[in-house]
Order: C-alpha cells, then structure tokens, then sequence
C-alpha cells in the first residue's frame, strides 16, 4: 500500500522517464572487466599447477605440455559434444601418447567416451527419443562384448594360475569394450553425408598423424629395427595401418565426392598408410594388406586387378630387402633343416612356436570346450607345458581357449554381420561415397581377418575403435539409404 501523499507512477510510465533521460544519467552496468580478471586467475592457476607437477610431483616439461593440450581437447568436447567424435579419431592412431593424469579412470579416452555418451544419450532422453536404432552389427558386438566381460568375471571367480591379476584384467577388457562403443555411439549420431564426409577426412588426418611418428621412428631407429609406433606394439601396429590403407584407397579414388584439398589429404593418408604398414615388418600385415587390395583391384576394376597381380608377381624385384628377409624367415635354410629333421621346425623360431603354442591350447580347450577357461588364461595355460607364458599368436585360438566355442560363435556372427553390412551397403547405395565406403570397409575386414590370424589385434582399443566407427558409418548409411528409398516411395518416384 502507498504511504499518504506519494505518487505511485505505473511501470510503464518509469521506463519511458528512464529512456528520455540523456545517456550520461542511464546506470550502466558493465561486467567487460570480470573476463580479464578470470583470464588472469586461470592462468595464475594453471601456472601453480604447472609448478607442482613439476617440482612437486617430478613430472617432466613435455608431459605437462600433453596434459595440457589434452585438458584443453576435452573442455573443448564438453562445450562442443560433436567435437569429441573428431577428437577421438585422432587419438587412436597416438594412443600409447595419450597423457595420463595418474588417477584410476581419468585419461583421455574414457573422457572422450563420456562425452561421446552424454552427447548420444541425454538429448534423446530429453526429447523422449529412441536411443538407439537396430542395425546389423549392433547386437552381435554388444553380445561378443558382454562375453568378454563375463570372461574376465570367469577368471577372476576361477583364477588359471598364481600371478592373475583380476584388476589389470578388468582394465584391459574394459579398454576393449571402449574402442566397441564408439560403434554404437556414431551409428546413433550421425545426421547425414556431408557429416560422413568430415568424419572421413578426419580418419585420414589422424592416419597421417600416426604414420608420421611412425616413419619418425623408422628413419631414426634405421631398417634392421621392427618400430612400433605411438601404438605401442609392432604388429598392433602394422595390423592398423593394413586395415587403414584398405579402407582409405578406395575412398581416395571416389570420383566426384570430395574437394581437391580433401582429395589430397586422402590421398597422403592412404599412401602413408599402405607405407607404414611394411615399416614394423609383420607377416600377417603383409598377407592382409596384399589381399585387401586384390579384393579391392578385383572390385573397383578388372584392369587394376592385372595390374596389382603383377606388381606381387615383381615383388622380388622392387620390394625392399628388409621386406624380403622378413618373408623368407618364414622358413629355415636346408642346413637347419638337416641338422633338426623335424617337419615343426622347419619354420622359423617364431612361427614354430606358435604351432607350438596353438597345439598346447588345443589341448586345453578339450578341458572346458563351452566356455574356455576365462580371459587372459592363456599365457597361465602354456607356461604349464611349455617354457615359460605365452600369447596365443590368434584371435580365434584365443578366443577358442579363454571363451570356447560360445565365445568363438559369437566372433563368427560379428565379422560374419560385418561383411553383411558391407555388401548390403554396397548394393542398396545410391551415391559414389556409399558403394566406395562399403568397398573399403570390406577390404579392412579382409585384412583384419587375415592379421588376426597371427595375433590379437581385435581388441586393441585403437583397432577396434577405428574399425567399429568404420562400421557403424557403413550401417548408418544404410539406413540413409533405406529413408531415401522409403521417402521416394511415398512421393511415387519410380525406385528401379
């Protein structure tokens, strides 16, 4: 209520009085001066905490410099969620560089698949959406993936030998699992091409990035040394530059798709990568790079497929010696086959322990053909008959041992639904980008499925998130094609 004898004046009427009134009487309230003060504080905080880890915690100048760069990378994918897809196709080709804080669980990846999840999840949720959509290879990777954790539960209820480690275990299944989610995550996310397209030339970019450290590390280590790149592993890594070469020649050659400048980075990464590949001097990368590409000659052209049997026919003649000498270790000379006689080890070292190895896992997944004997059993399995631990040297011998013949269906149904996927793409797009992506995705199946039968690339978290997020391109555009398909339908457009 208004106190006796004061004039109450509408709100209206106060608001026109305020604008009349000339610019120097009108209250400002000016908040320019809080971004440099914060500017200053963070900076101030950033450079005590540099202090710290440094003279505090020992840590050295280039480490911090990572951290940093990766706090940044992350800040920048919770503010811009669609970033942190970019970003993680960039750090699987670096993953062993990735900076680690030290804390259980805070790293770079698992930071990116939080923000990737939020991203994929939350606005759904928000919405009332569908999370997810059904596709080909998502129910056969979310199983094969639930085997693999219920595996490491397997081991650790049921330990195969003194010295397992159930926490070192967990961590390692859940890397695995990490690099399958992207999957899920880009077959849910993707809007459409032109989104496929900045994918792909980031794939490239990052191929680049790694084939770069790599060849760093060749020409400063010299031939005679096997590189492992900034995966970790050597053949970790040749297995990732074979599937990433057969992946990229396909859509490096896609006519009339991409610009110059992205042509060009295609390009680079493709050869960049087929060059790599030979550089860590794996066997198995050599043999899955050589039929990825016979299968991609023979799909894209008869006269490319001449042409590459040829080259492999000369490969006597132009191949490095380094490339040769690797090949030929394959088997003994005539002197030590006449010194040991036996058939076995008439191979070389390598190669006649893993007949070895595979014949003594054979031997144990009689015991328990169902589920096998729990994850990372294997080494605890050989060092029983053998030496001393030994991998499996193969995907599907280990799978056979740790997860028996459920484990072993499981991996079948996938890269079974993979190649699926592929050749359902490969027939029902429409556009050059989506036949020569199909292309491409099966040629890096093709070579993962021949490395693998060396080794365990499968699930590393660097091959399998970059292969899984080629496969999940390759089922979203399926389903682009099938709403086109379906919207030209309903508008009476003739679709044969």
């Amino acid at each position: 209520m208004a106190e006796p004898g004061r004039v109450v004046r509408p709100a209206a009427q106060r608001a026109a009085q305020l604008e009349m009134r000339p610019p120097s009487q009108v209250p400002q309230y000016s908040y320019g001066w809080l971004m440099p003060v914060l500017g200053g504080l963070l900076a101030l905080a950033f450079a005590f905490l540099v202090f710290k880890l440094h003279y505090t915690y020992g840590q050295a100048p280039h480490r911090i410099v990572k951290m940093a760069i990766g706090m940044v990378v992350v800040m920048f994918a919770f503010f811009r969620p669609k970033f942190a897809i970019h970003a993680w196709l960039l750090a699987m080709p670096v993953g062993e560089w990735l900076p680690s804080s030290g804390i259980p669980g805070l790293n770079g990846p698992n930071l990116l698949f939080i923000v990737l999840l939020l991203s994929w999840v939350v606005p759904r949720v928000m919405a009332g959406e569908r999370i997810a959509v059904r596709t080909r290879i998502g129910r056969p990777l979310g199983i094969f993936a639930v085997l693999l954790l219920l595996s490491a539960v397997h081991g650790m209820l049921f330990p195969p030998g003194i010295g397992y480690e159930p926490v070192a275990m967990m961590k390692a299944v859940w890397q695995s699992v990490l690099g399958f989610s992207i999957y899920f995550i880009v077959a849910n996310t993707v809007k459409d091409e032109r989104e496929i397209k900045n994918l792909l030339i980031t794939l490239a970019v990052g191929a680049i990035l790694g084939g770069l450290i790599a060849v760093r590390q060749y020409v400063a280590s010299g031939d005679a040394t096997r590189i492992a790149g900034a995966l970790g592993d050597v053949n970790d890594l040749a297995a990732y530059f074979a599937m990433m070469a057969a992946l990229l020649i396909p859509l490096a050659t896609v006519p009339g798709t991409f610009s110059f400048m992205r042509r060009v980075v295609l390009l680079g990464a493709a050869g960049l990568a087929t060059m790599t590949a030979f550089m860590p001097k794996s066997r198995g990368a050599y043999m899955g790079l050589g039929l990825a590409v016979l299968y991609l000659a023979n799909r894209i052209s008869k006269r490319a497929l001449v042409v590459v049997l040829v080259v492999i026919a000369l490969s006597p003649v132009w191949a490095p010696s380094s490339v040769k000498d690797r090949v030929m270790e394959t088997r003994a000379d005539d002197f030590e086959m006449a010194l040991v006689g036996d058939a076995t080890d008439r191979l070389d070292p390598s190669s006649a322990v893993r007949l070895e190895i595979w014949g003594v896992v054979m031997k144990k997944f009689v015991r328990s053909p169902i589920i096998g004997h729990g994850y990372a059993s294997i080494p605890h399995l050989t060092s029983e008959d053998m030496d001393r631990p030994w991998s499996a040297h193969s995907l599907y011998v280990e799978t056979a041992g740790e997860m028996g013949l459920v484990g072993l269906a499981a991996l079948i149904w996938l890269f079974l639904s993979c190649a699926r996927s592929g050749r359902e793409l490969m027939r029902v797009a429409k556009s050059p980008l989506g036949k020569r992506l199909a292309i491409g995705f099966l040629a890096s199946t093709v070579a993962l499925l021949v490395t693998n039968m060396f080794g365990q690339r499968l699930t590393h978290i660097s091959i399998a998130g970059t292969y899984f997020f080629a496969a999940a391109l390759v089922d979203r555009s399926i389903l682009f094609a099938r709403e086109d398909h379906a919207h030209e339908v309903k508008k009476g457009v003739p679709t044969s």
